[in-house]
């Protein structure tokens, strides 16, 4: 009996051993991996001018074009997409399924506490899409939570949500979209009164609508200035920083700039903010 209760505690042992070594060699040396097989799975929500797939699947956009300049410098020449909801990309990222997720994908406290984040890579107001002239007077969240009858659309996960939710909307308000074209179909067909998402995506969007029964009204007031940054596993802090240091090369040499600014996104004001102003020690 002695000598079976040895064996046993043996073999766990060695199973606790091998099991370790597994867990090690699955989460060492991301980076080295990606050079390896020569491109990057990212997770993109295809939100214009944030990100943008096009019909051949080639990703686009200015949160994946500074993402393939940085990750060009790093040695990985290519970057695969992966569409995936704002509110599934951490879990993605969590559960190795993308490698990294380069969308907008605002940094937030909360989300800091699950993932790592690169430096900010862009930054932009808030808007709301709402019918033309404006007959609910709504220029902030606190409009929406004053009048309960009044409903919004945005996306699940999204900051809008959250941003909704800090300022006294109920939950019952808020209806979510399955993707920006379908909300804004939503605010044409009376299902909602206010579409919510980042300023340049709605400005984007509406463009491409051209429906003068809509109009843009940003920035939204008493919300501050969103700023994303390319998101990561929290065990990939190596590849984190080999990122932010290329993105720091990109940021001096002015080639960031030009790579963003044509999507109408402002280098200045994302170079004067750091990852610390929103989320301290990630």
């Amino acid at each position: 009996m002695l000598k079976t209760v040895r064996k046993l505690v043996e073999a766990a042992a060695i199973g606790a051993v091998a099991l370790t070594a597994f867990a090690a060699v699955g989460s060492a040396g991301t980076l080295d991996d990606l050079r390896k097989q020569g491109y990057a799975t990212v997770a993109v929500a295809n939100e214009p001018p944030y990100s943008d797939i096009k019909g051949d699947g080639y990703v686009t956009g200015a949160a994946p074009d500074v993402a393939r300049a940085v990750m060009a410098k790093l040695g990985v020449p290519e970057l695969k997409a992966s569409v995936v909801a704002y509110g599934s990309m951490i879990p993605a990222l969590l559960a190795r399924r993308v490698d990294m997720a380069t969308s907008g994908l605002y940094i937030k406290p909360k989300r800091c506490e699950s993932i790592i984040y690169s430096q900010p890579d862009l930054c932009g107001a808030e808007a709301f899409a709402v019918a033309a002239g404006n007959p609910h007077k709504v220029l902030t969240y606190e409009d929406i939570a004053a009048n309960p009858e009044l409903t919004m659309t945005t996306c699940a996960g999204c900051a809008e949500e959250a941003y909704a939710l800090e300022r006294g909307v109920k939950k019952e308000q808020i209806k979510v979209f399955t993707d920006p074209p379908s909300g804004i179909k939503m605010l044409q067909q009376g299902r909602v009164d206010v579409f919510a998402l980042s300023g340049l995506g709605t400005a984007d969007l509406l463009k491409k609508t051209n429906d003068p029964n809509i109009e843009l009204v940003m920035p939204v007031k008493g919300v501050p200035m969103g700023c994303a940054g390319a998101a990561f596993n929290p065990e990939d802090k190596e590849f984190r920083d080999a990122y932010d240091a290329a993105l720091a090369e990109l940021k001096e040499s002015g080639e960031f700039a030009k790579i963003i600014e044509p999507y109408g996104f402002s280098a200045e004001a994302t170079l004067a903010v750091k990852r610390d102003d929103f989320c301290p020690g990630n």
